[in-house]
């Protein structure tokens, strides 16, 4: 199977706990359905996704993502073929609240937690690995 990694990030528009917890729990069944790994990194303005699978489940999960009331500002920071998964483990797993370290942070974004700051991709996915262990 061809593999891609989408990461992409976006401002969350109106979203509370509850909403969390919904896109979680929807997002754990549905890509456990459709084959996709990843994790979502979430500071209480901006989300920061990475999305694993085949290039076609991805693809349509990013549309859906992005017809998301609760997302705006959504921006693809990259989508590249990988040979093997970063995440294969988490059909969705997140990292928010007091999870997100902010001394890992700053070894990636010196301006705190703004993905749109961050252009090296290496590195996102390396911080995000580091944010979810």
């Amino acid at each position: 199977m061809f593999l891609v990694r989408l990461i992409y990030c976006s401002t969350q528009a109106g979203v509370g706990d509850a909403d969390i917890e919904a896109i979680l729990d929807r997002s754990r069944a549905n890509n456990s359905l459709d084959g996709i790994t990843g994790t979502l990194v979430y500071d209480g303005m901006h989300f920061l996704q990475i999305l694993e699978g085949s290039r076609r489940a991805v693809s349509q999960r990013f549309i859906v993502i992005s017809n998301d009331k609760r997302h705006k500002n959504i921006e693809i920071m990259d989508m590249s073929p990988i040979r093997e998964r970063r995440f294969p483990a988490w059909t969705m797993q997140y990292v928010g609240g007091t999870d997100l370290d902010q001394e890992i942070v700053s070894t990636y974004s010196a301006g705190g937690f703004d993905p749109r700051r961050m252009i090296n991709m290496d590195g996102v996915v390396d911080m995000i690995w580091r944010l979810a262990q």
